[in-house]
Order: C-alpha cells, then sequence, then structure tokens
C-alpha cells in the first residue's frame, strides 16, 4: 500500500469500509423490527395471561401401524 498514491488508496478503503458499515446497520435494524414484530404476533400471552406459544397435540399419535 505504500507508494505514491497510498493515501488516497486508504482515504478510499475507509470510505468504502464506512458504506458497508453503513448498510449493515440498516440491515440489522430491519431484521431486529421483522424480528420484534415476529415475537409480538407469536409469543405474547393472551388476555387471560396464559402463554399461547403452547404446543397442543391435535390427536393421538399411532407409534406401530400396519401391525399384523
Amino acid at each position: 500500500m505504500i507508494g505514491v498514491n497510498w493515501h488516497l488508496k486508504f482515504r478510499l478503503k475507509i470510505e468504502e469500509l464506512q458504506k458497508e458499515n453503513e448498510e449493515l446497520k440498516l440491515k440489522k435494524k430491519i431484521l431486529e423490527r421483522k424480528v420484534k414484530k415476529y415475537e409480538d404476533n407469536n409469543i405474547r400471552t393472551t388476555r387471560n395471561r396464559q402463554d399461547d406459544n403452547v404446543a397442543k397435540p391435535s390427536g393421538s399419535v399411532h407409534t406401530a401401524r400396519n401391525k399384523t
């Protein structure tokens, strides 16, 4: 990196990294909003203070099918 235009190259590299950093910050902010929205819609408790994020069995599970 040492040469006639080393300072210019250095400044350009810093500028490139700053732009990349800003893009990553924006992506992070968007993803944080998406996670917050998901958590608000799917993980919060119901009005009667019971957790609505509980798996409920849909019926009996048959592990030994077609046994003859």
